[in-house]
Formats: structure tokens, C-alpha cells, sequence
């Protein structure tokens, strides 16, 4: 109202208006108490202490909101990945919680909230229900309808996350519905995972879940729109996507963008949020729709756009200065009314709390591994055997294709190393067991194993020797958690992850650094094709359980994660 001189005003800017979808120029935005109080075309009344900031013609663009998002993935604790990601513009994230409720339970949350306390950048918890994941896994703790009822009502748990166990969802397990049916009592949004086709999509709609995070074609996306279902784009995987709804002409408001999963080194390569809307604008769509993609239409599907997503009155005062909105590069990013980066490096001051005692010391192996431990024995008097040799991202539930040979010497199954054959385990974090099965990855020697596994995050390792599996695994055990590369029974490169076994608040460089120095030592593993560009992050992936995925390795062994039944891994 005038009445009292506002903190900030931005002038000399061109708005870009979100939810007219226009550019307008001429107003001031006026900030007090880190919110947008008004938008004035009359020079406002300043005071004394009020800071004007001259925004030179830029764009004024809303903070970035990323609708799906975890943040583990990147290896970072939430408030060493704000440092990074804020100067890409992500003022605003969802954060997918079932990567550290996997190992914690509600005890990830409490940690994810804790660490947003005072942060420039929103985080919002989806509250997971993947806790576990499946039925025929182990995890470190359990999610169920009395647990989601608690953590619910905590402040900042903005819904449920990712409803992907489909045998579980259409099959009517307890345990995942209840959690579902916690999160409709309580009013919040329910999110979903993976691309059903028709009847199943219905049915996955029908349920309450609202939302997917979206990789595919434009056919898959309009039948899911045209079920109300809020597609979450990634970009850099739905590019055809992208091209066919803009020849279609569709209306973009159930329609937002999502980067899921990113590792450190790859965000300082590409960027963020930021990296995804140039594609969008790349693939021919419009740059304020694409804007609008990123900022209001994921509030407006979270329920949060009275805080963030649109530069208007009473919303946080996260705003982007962007001098060509084609190109997108962020020069200045403001959150909650302060300039927190410019020209993409962070200026505010993000203090790193010491990590919780209770999200340490989450691996406890019984004991130490031995080579012994990884043997597959074959029945009695067998040369040779048949076995399952999975592949990365093989999505059949089909044996037949996945059938070979392989060698038996001493009563024991031998890899095939000539034709890129490594023995893989999944051993149980808490020293329990472990499922042990036969993959086409390529490795000629040494072994590579992490705790980061989505979704239980038990450890993985992958090897072309029985010792270096045991020496890498007990390496990332004594750790608390990390990556770990070995060769001839030396630890060539390793990056301690102690935070659920997941993540570290060490300095971003150094973090960076021990990550490109894993990948360069895998790379001299001499990785087979299959893994792909970048081998140790394909490795975290492999093991998923959820839909669209068949047959899979788990800490219990080969399972049909369509059926439960139990695969034999030789025979």
C-alpha cells in the first residue's frame, strides 16, 4: 500500500509473466521480508535502507522449480547441492525421499527437513512409498499407512513420492495402498512413476496418483494427458516428445519438467533445471511456455503456488535475471529477496551443519568378505552350466534371451571374461546376505562397488575377480558408504559417501573430483558397451525393481519382480 518503504525494488526489468504467459515491461517488484509485496508501474516510495537493483533490461524470470527430484543422487548433502544447483536457478525442489528413507526411514526425512531449515532454496519432501520398494528385496527399514500418517503431518512434506511398484499397486498390496490412502486422507498430492500404457493407466490414475515423471514418445504423453495425468517431462530422454505435443498443439498447463536424478559431476558439466528448459526451447517449444513449465505449473501441481513459481504478490521473492531467454543462461539469481549467484558462481554464505550421528554408520557388515563368499557353486559332476546373464535395462521377464553357458572349474560357475561376462552381487547393508547372479558388463579386471543402489541401496559390486568384489565391498563398508574402484587387490579410487551411505557434505571440488577420478579408474577396467558413456552411474541404476523392469538381481537372489518368483541364476 505504500505505506511503509519495502526492503528491495527491482527495476529496469521485463517481467515475464507466467501466468498470462507475456512479457511485460515498465514494472517495479517491490520485496520486503524475502516475499514480493507488490508490482508497481509508479516509481514507488523508498526508504533509507531500501536497495534498488537496476535489472538493466534483463528478464525477470521465476525461480526454477524442479517437480521431481532426488537429491542424493547427486552424492551431496541437501545443503552442499543447494551451493551448487542455486546458480543454475533451481530456487524451488521436490525432493523423492525414498532414496534415504530406504536406509532410514522417517529418520530421512527428519534429515532432509532439517537440512532446508534457513536454506535459500525450498526444499519440499515427498514422503516415500517405496519403503521398500518391493516385497522380494530387503531394505533398511519400512514405510507402511501408520508410518506415512506421522510424517504427514510434518511441516514441509508436501505429499507422497512416487507410487512405481505396479505389482504391488495393481495387485492390492497392503502396505503401498495403505501409505496411498494416507496420503489422500491428509489432502496432498500423490505422486507416480513410469509411462502405463491403457488399461493400466487408468488404473494407476484411478488410484490417486496424479502425476508421472516422463520419458517417451508424444503418442505415450497425450494418451496420459488426455487421462488428467500431470506429465512431468525429462527433457534431455522425451526430446521427440517435446516436438510431437508442440505440432499437436496441446495445452501446456498439465504439463511441467523434472530432472530426477543427476550426479555432481555431471550438474557442474551440464547444469540443472536450467539444462532441461534449453532442450524444451531447443525442441521448438515457445520460452515462456517453457518457463512456465518449470516454474508455475510444478507449483500449481504441488499445491505450492500461493509460496513459489510465479513472481507475484505474497510468493517468495526468487527471481532469475536472464538477458536472453532463448539461450537461458542465469546471470543473477535471487532468493527470498538476496542475490545468492551470479554470473554462475554462488556469493551467499550457505554454513554446512555436522552431519547427524543417526544418518552415519548406516553399513554394518558382520564381517569382512572373503572371495569365498562370492562363489557360485554347480551341481555335482557339471563341466559347464546354463545361467541368466542379465544386461543393464533388460525390462523382459523372458529367460531365453538371457540364457548362456558358462565354464565350471573346482565345482565352481566361472565368469566368461572373453564374452564381457562379470559375476555381480547385492549384499544387504547390514551384513545379512547377499543375492549373487552372472551380467554381460565388460569389466576385464578389478571391481567396482557403491552403496548407492536405487532403490534399497544395499551394495553393489560388479567383478571380474572373486578378491577385488571382497576387497571393494569391504572397502565401501568401512567407509559408511561410498564408491569404490579396485584392481589387483589395490583401492585405486574411492569417494566416501558416510550420510546414509549416500551422500557427503565435503566441499563441492573435492567431491567433484574424487567422482571424475572413479570414473577415469572404472574406465581402465575396460567397461563393456552396454554400460554406456558413463559406467559407475549406469551401475547405481541396474538394480531398479520397479516398472518397467522384469527379471533383477536382489540381495535375495534372481527375482521376477512381475510375479515374485524366484529365478535361478545357474542351473
Amino acid at each position: 500500500m505504500g505505506r511503509v518503504p519495502p526492503d528491495t525494488v527491482v527495476e529496469n526489468g521485463i517481467l515475464v509473466d507466467v501466468a498470462t504467459r507475456r512479457l511485460i515491461d515498465g514494472f517495479h517488484v517491490l520485496i520486503s521480508g524475502g516475499r514480493i509485496v507488490a508490482l508497481s508501474r509508479d516509481k514507488p516510495k523508498t526508504g533509507k535502507k531500501t536497495r534498488v537493483i537496476d535489472a538493466g533490461g534483463a528478464y525477470l524470470v521465476p525461480g526454477l522449480v524442479d517437480a521431481h527430484y532426488h537429491i542424493e543422487s547427486s552424492r551431496l548433502s541437501p545443503r552442499r547441492h543447494a551451493q551448487i544447483t542455486l546458480p543454475h536457478g533451481t530456487t524451488t525442489l521436490f525432493e523423492g525421499s525414498h532414496e534415504i528413507c530406504n536406509p532410514l526411514g522417517l529418520d530421512g526425512v527428519k534429515y532432509l527437513l532439517e537440512e532446508a531449515e534457513g536454506l535459500p532454496q525450498k526444499i519440499f519432501v515427498g514422503l516415500s512409498s517405496a519403503t521398500p520398494p518391493t516385497p522380494y528385496e530387503t531394505a533398511g527399514a519400512y514405510i507402511g499407512r501408520k508410518e506415512a500418517e506421522k510424517a504427514l503431518k510434518f511441516p514441509g512434506v508436501a505429499g507422497v513420492d512416487e507410487v512405481m511398484d505396479y505389482t504391488a499397486l495393481f495387485g492390492g498390496e497392503e502396505r503401498l495402498h495403505g501409505v496411498i490412502e494416507a496420503g489422500l486422507a491428509s489432502g496432498k498430492v500423490v505422486e507416480g512413476h513410469g509411462v502405463p500404457s491403457p488399461p493400466q493407466a487408468d488404473a494407476f490414475l484411478a488410484t490417486g496418483v496424479s502425476s508421472t515423471h516422463f520419458s517417451g514418445d508424444g503418442a505415450k504423453a497425450l494418451a496420459l494427458l488426455e487421462r488428467g495425468c500431470f506429465l512431468e517431462l525429462k527433457p534431455r530422454d522425451a526430446r521427440q516428445a517435446i516436438r510431437e505435443l508442440v505440432a499437436a498443439g496441446v495445452d501446456w498447463q498439465m504439463v511441467g519438467m523434472c530432472v530426477d536424478d543427476r550426479p555432481a559431476e555431471r550438474i557442474s558439466q551440464l547444469g540443472h533445471l536450467d539444462y532441461e528448459l534449453r532442450i524444451c526451447i531447443e525442441e521448438g517449444l515457445n520460452p515462456v511456455t517453457a518457463i512456465q513449465l518449470a516454474t508455475l505449473n510444478n507449483a500449481r501441481h504441488w499445491r505450492k503456488e500461493h509460496e513459489v513459481g510465479i513472481i507475484a504478490p505474497g510468493r517468495r521473492a526468487d527471481i532469475l535475471f536472464i538477458t536472453d531467454l532463448k539461450a537461458f543462461e542465469v546471470n543473477r539469481v535471487m532468493a527470498d529477496g538476496e542475490i545468492v549467484a551470479e554470473k554462475g558462481k554462488l556469493i551467499a554464505d550457505i554454513p554446512i551443519r555436522p552431519a547427524p550421528a543417526y544418518v552415519l554408520n548406516s553399513i554394518k557388515l558382520h564381517r569382512p568378505l572373503t572371495a569365498k563368499d562370492f562363489e557360485v557353486k554347480a551341481h555335482a559332476g557339471k563341466t559347464r552350466v546354463k545361467a541368466a546373464v542379465l544386461h543393464p535395462f533388460y525390462f523382459s521377464a523372458d529367460l531365453q534371451p538371457i540364457t548362456k553357458e558358462l565354464p565350471v572349474k573346482g565345482g565352481i560357475v566361472q565368469r566368461d571374461l572373453n564374452h564381457d561376462v562379470n559375476k555381480v552381487a547385492i549384499v544387504r547393508r547390514d551384513g545379512g546376505g547377499m543375492g549373487i547372479s552372472f551380467w554381460e558388463l565388460g569389466y576385464t579386471r578389478g571391481a567396482v562397488a557403491m552403496s548407492v543402489l536405487h532403490d534399497t541401496h544395499n551394495i553393489s559390486v560388479v567383478g571380474a575377480t572373486d578378491s577385488d568384489m571382497a576387497a571393494a565391498v569391504n572397502r565401501v563398508a568401512e567407509m559408511g558408504g561410498g564408491i569404490v574402484v579396485v584392481r589387483d587387490g589395490a583401492v585405486k579410487a574411492e569417494v566416501p559417501l558416510p550420510i546414509a551411505g549416500l551422500m557427503t557434505d565435503r566441499p563441492l571440488p573435492e567431491v567433484v573430483a574424487g567422482l571424475d577420478k572413479v570414473n577415469a579408474e572404472a574406465a581402465k577396467l575396460s567397461p563393456g558397451k552396454l554400460l554406456g558413456p558413463s559406467p559407475v552411474d549406469t551401475q547405481t541404476f541396474i538394480f531398479l525393481t520397479c516398472f518397467p523392469w522384469g527379471i533383477v538381481l536382489t540381495d535375495r537372489g534372481l527375482v521376477n519382480v512381475r510375479t515374485g518368483q524366484p529365478v535361478p541364476s545357474v542351473w
